[in-house]
Order: C-alpha cells, then structure tokens, then sequence
C-alpha cells in the first residue's frame, strides 16, 4: 500500500511523470480465428433454428393482426360503418370522373389514348392544359393522301372479289361427270375388267 503523502499546505501535489515512455494505447487487431468445420455448422443451425422461429412468429403476428382488425370492424358502429362505406363509394366516383375527364380531354386534343393516364389534374380544365401541353410535346404525324391501291389487272366482272363458284371451280377444277370413264382413267383411277 503506498504512504499517504502528507501535504500541509492542501495543495494538490503534482504528478510525477513516468520515467518509462508508455506505448500508445490502441486497441488490439481482431485476431482471425481459424476455421473450425464443427463450430461453422453449429451456427448454421442456430440459424435455421431462428429461422423457423421468426417464421412462426410471423404467422403468430399476422394472424393477431387480422384478429385485431376484425375485431375493430366489429366494435365499428353502424354509422361509423356507413361513413367508412360513403367515403370508399365516393373515391371511387371521384377516381371514375376523373378517368372519364381524361377520356374525353384526350379525345378533344388528339391525345392518343395510350397516353391518357399521363394527363394530369384535378379539374377538367386543368386536365385540358395539361393535355394541351402534352399534345405540343409529341410529334406531329405528316398525313400524306394516297391512292388506293390497285389490283394489277382489272378483272372482267367489275368485282375485286371472286365469287364463291368461281373460287370452287379455281380450286377445285371444273365438276366431272362421275362415271366417265376417260376421265377416271386419266385421273389414274377407277377398277376395270378384261372384257
């Protein structure tokens, strides 16, 4: 134990400094251990054992999560599940006018309809001014008058379309008569005895 320093005056006396120079205090390097197969293994069980725990746990707090909400729907009043019932019924108005706002500004501006859904807004006039904004923005089509095509002959009947005779008779030949016998033989069929 050292001796207590005795001090009259109740100065606090100073430190006498280390005659030996200290290193400088850092902390040590983490040492790498080395690779135990056993030890490796063992925390990949661990692993999938909390795996499987918080997958429990998951279904646990989902399952109370829907409990929970359930019983909220049930403490609901009637009013209270009316005004749920408003508010929904009216989004979904306000979402059908809009849709039908965007519909008919893209049709007055020339938007084509893939685009409708980019046409912003709350109001039709300000979904009009955007629409407007996005029809400058696109690339004008150049519409060039063409003649109709024409067919390479002119067919004799004034019609472009072939009748229903005519494109049997095209593809199947001209009828036969069944029991012609030339015709059966230069079809390569038919049976015929020796006379």
């Amino acid at each position: 134990m050292p001796e207590p320093i005795n001090n009259p005056t109740g100065e606090t006396p100073a430190v006498q400094p280390d005659t030996q120079p200290q290193a400088p205090t850092t902390p040590p390097a983490e040492v790498e251990e080395a690779w135990d197969p056993k030890r490796a293994m063992d925390t990949i069980r661990q692993q999938r054992i909390d795996l499987k725990a918080a997958k429990i746990e998951k279904a646990e707090l989902e399952q109370l999560r829907a409990e929970k909400q359930q019983r909220a729907e049930a403490e609901m009043t009637e009013a209270q599940k009316l005004q749920k019932q408003t508010a929904e019924a009216q989004a979904q108005v306000a979402k059908l006018q809009a849709d039908i706002w965007r519909r008919d500004v893209a049709s007055e501006t020339g938007i084509p309809s893939i685009l409708v859904d980019r046409i912003q807004g709350a109001t039709k006039d300000e979904m009009l001014e955007d629409a407007k904004k996005l029809a400058e923005a696109l690339p004008k089509q150049t519409t060039t008058k063409t003649a109709p095509p024409l067919g390479p002959t002119n067919p004799a009947n004034g019609q472009l379309t072939e009748t229903e005779a005519q494109k049997r008779a095209r593809l199947f030949g001209a009828p036969a008569n069944p029991f012609d016998m030339e015709n059966i033989k230069s079809k390569g069929g038919g049976v015929f005895f020796n006379k």
